[in-house]
């Protein structure tokens, strides 16, 4: 069976142009090609078709290294790159469940480009905006699909706690980072919660906590609650649905709003809170007790049983073992007030 997918990659892309790839209606072309050929080994072999395709992704992913390593450990790009969409289309359609195969492919695609902006920026603008953000067009047919697709990674990647080395430029030091919190390139290195903030997505934001993602990116940029509320008041209280859902989706993971504040200088820096976004507090936008007080138990529970679950890498899906009543599950997973 390997050498019949081994065979495939070779043949096919022997006769596609190095740029012969670069379009999204050719990659299709080879996927369907690609596709025939798991239903037929799965007849012929009398195999799940899930397990066919899992072998087809381990077969893209070799030709790809071995390319690379004949190229001293370089990218060839061009069509010798564009073979892992290839093997990642390949393992949304056909639901590869080995979470080990999935992880070593995202691996694959992170040692070449550093980034995973093709998974999670055709989730967070559309599939159309990818062209003219990155110059590329997206592998899924919208951006439901996508969404989509961006779970099933997901997924994967928690499961297995996968963590890449990333080049921090705040702390000019490489750190190891979280699959869901790795920065998107064309996006001024934001991570993807910071950057579906920005965009105003409150379903892809709650999509992206709900599986882990840390609610104070280690991207560098500023803290992401008060980039909000800084978004907030542009408007003179005028506020943005999306913008406002956003907020309260985010402050469902922090025990409280935190002031910079510096030794000794407490009531300064409250007196410049109230200043800055004292209208927050009066529209009710922001709870009091979030930044002055003390939130309910229950919240500080959550957000503490959130804090390790993100950290043994089960979330959403360690909430279900927990022996508690459904409803205060999908309470601690945000799905409730």
């Amino acid at each position: 069976m390997d050498f019949i997918f081994d065979c495939f990659f070779e043949d096919t892309f022997e006769k596609i142009t190095r740029s012969g790839l670069q379009d999204r209606s050719s990659r299709r072309d080879v996927l369907d090609h690609l596709n025939a050929v798991i239903g037929g080994c799965s007849d012929g072999q009398n195999m799940h078709t899930e397990e066919v395709a899992r072998l087809a992704v381990l077969s893209a992913v070799k030709y790809h290294r071995e390319k690379m390593d004949a190229n001293g450990d370089v990218c060839l790009m061009g069509k010798y790159h564009n073979i892992l969409y290839i093997a990642l289309r390949t393992c949304w359609e056909w639901g590869v469940r080995d979470s080990a195969v999935v992880v070593v492919l995202l691996e694959e695609i992170y040692t070449c480009e550093k980034t995973f902006e093709r998974i999670f920026l055709g989730a967070l603008f559309g599939t159309h905006a990818p062209h003219f953000i990155a110059g590329w067009r997206s592998d899924f047919r919208d951006q439901d699909e996508n969404t989509r697709a961006m779970v099933y990674f997901l997924h994967h990647a928690t499961s297995l706690g996968l963590q890449l080395p990333v080049l921090l430029a705040h702390v000019q030091d490489e750190r190891m980072v979280r699959f869901i919190d790795i920065p998107i390139e064309s996006c001024g290195k934001a991570s993807p919660l910071r950057v579906a903030i920005q965009a105003g997505a409150p379903d892809l934001l709650l999509i992206l906590l709900r599986y882990g993602a840390e609610p104070n990116p280690p991207d560098g940029g500023s803290s992401a609650v008060h980039a909000l509320m800084d978004k907030l008041i542009e408007r003179d209280r005028h506020y943005i649905y999306q913008d406002v859902s956003c907020l309260n989706i985010l402050l469902r993971n922090l025990t409280l709003i935190e002031m910079p504040c510096e030794e000794g200088m407490f009531f300064l820096q409250k007196e410049r809170f109230l200043v800055k976004y004292g209208a927050l507090l009066l529209d009710k936008i922001i709870p009091k007790e979030q930044v002055f007080g003390i939130m309910p138990l229950k919240h500080l529970c959550r957000v503490r049983i959130r804090d390790l679950l993100r950290a043994t890498n089960q979330l959403p899906d360690g909430i279900d073992t927990l022996r508690l009543p459904r409803k205060m599950q999908r309470y601690i997973d945000l799905m409730e007030e």
